[in-house]
């Protein structure tokens, strides 16, 4: 009885020191799930943490992948509204340890005891899925994981300690001083979600937007992307047996195409690509590589592989950009499309929904990334990254990698 008593005893105190770390680290929490949104929306284009002179931009690191991939959902929803959720929860349960009464303290302490004991055994979930299936981490993920380590600890710490003030009573100053601290805490991490938000969203507008293949205005020249290296092996690591392919097999010309269906520029690209290929399908091999920037588009691109087991890919893709929006197309939709191209809609639902090409495809994803993709849509030509993407140029670049000369400036 003494150790329960003393438990209780100490459930029913208070620590105006710890409870500020606790405090602090649920604001902090929120700071790092509201940036990983952020970052989210932006396609995590400029690495992890927004900036790839901040180590985001690492090879060991893709968040993109992380956040579509196995794990990316607790009952059908996303991990970041759990954890803004989560971290809310535990602000506000602080916050109410503050201004309840002893008794009820204690069942307070009691219910963020459960809520961080939860908390941490799925970000150590979480963490394992990066290390171990998915085989890349997210910075930011791991950031949350920590933070949820601490504030555990926190919480270890205030049942192990001694209470500060009595159970019954606490002074005026303290409770002054304390208030003064939730607030001014609360009003700097709202500034600082405000300054996250207007600076990434600045910094999107500023950024110059990508060109459309369709771009009347054709460059004087053609050009290579001579900031990012050649691949060696000309590309030839890059294709794999169950990728979906075009034209002839034996050419010793390969020409990859980086795209994701809901990715505008790769919809007006499709049609330049649609000629090229016509023009050179008896001596060139054309492979195509979906490549997602969002979890939305994984849907769509396993139906994309499901259409090509009955080479109905390009059907399902013209189908699908023909449908692209904002939000991604549904499975309703998908199911619409498959019918409409001669595909059994309960297989390709089915199918999709198993998963049967996720891991592929963010494996893929993971090795694109490794290589210098970092947008949609990405051309290598020989393993030479494209810069100018109008039919023009690619017909030149062709013909000098028949020739053997591709590399440089190409006149276009």
């Amino acid at each position: 009885m003494p150790l329960v008593q003393t438990l209780r005893e100490r459930l029913r105190g208070y620590r105006p020191r710890l409870e500020a770390v606790v405090f602090g680290l649920s604001l902090l929490g929120v700071l790092d799930v509201v940036h990983l949104l952020i970052q989210q929306a932006r396609t995590f284009e400029n690495g992890c943490l927004g900036g790839s002179a901040l180590g985001g931009g690492s090879s060991i690191f893709d968040c993109a992948a992380v956040t579509a991939g196995a794990g990316s959902k607790l009952l059908g929803v996303p991990n970041t509204t759990w954890g803004l959720g989560f971290y809310g929860m535990v602000g506000v349960l602080t916050v109410a340890v503050f201004w309840v009464v002893p008794k009820v303290r204690a069942w307070i302490h009691g219910a963020r005891i459960g809520l961080l004991t939860g908390g941490i055994a799925y970000s150590a979930y979480l963490t394992y899925l990066q290390i171990g299936p998915l085989g890349t981490l997210c910075l930011l993920c791991l950031g949350s994981a920590l933070i949820t380590t601490l504030l555990f600890a926190g919480q270890v710490a205030l049942l192990a300690s001694s209470p500060t003030s009595p159970p019954d009573s606490m002074s005026s100053r303290l409770v002054k001083r304390q208030v003064a601290l939730f607030v001014y805490c609360a009003a700097a991490a709202a500034v600082l979600v405000g300054m996250d938000l207007v600076y990434f969203d600045e910094t999107s507008a500023a950024a110059p937007q990508p060109r459309s293949a369709s771009e009347s205005a054709a460059p004087a020249q053609c050009e290579l992307d001579d900031s990012k290296t050649p691949l060696q092996d000309q590309g030839a690591s890059l294709v794999g047996f169950q990728d979906i392919t075009a034209g002839s097999n034996e050419a010793g010309v390969t020409v990859i195409e980086y795209f994701d269906p809901n990715c505008p520029h790769c919809k007006d690209f499709h049609q330049v690509m649609k000629q090229v290929v016509e023009a050179h399908r008896d001596e060139v091999r054309f492979v195509y590589k979906p490549f997602p920037l969002r979890r939305s588009s994984l849907p769509e691109i396993q139906a994309l592989y499901v259409a090509a087991q009955s080479d109905k890919f390009n059907e399902m893709l013209e189908a699908q950009y023909a449908r692209q929006g904002p939000g991604g197309i549904g499975m309703q939709d998908l199911r619409a499309i498959a019918e409409e191209i001669d595909l059994d809609p309960s297989v390709l639902s089915e199918r999709v929904e198993q998963n049967e090409y996720r891991d592929q495809v963010l494996q893929q994803r993971k090795r694109a990334v490794k290589v210098g993709v970092d947008s949609t849509p990405t051309v290598l030509i020989n393993g030479h990254f494209v810069e100018s993407r109008t039919q023009k140029c690619l017909n030149t670049f062709i013909e000098q990698a028949k020739s053997g000369t591709l590399g440089g400036t190409a006149s276009g």
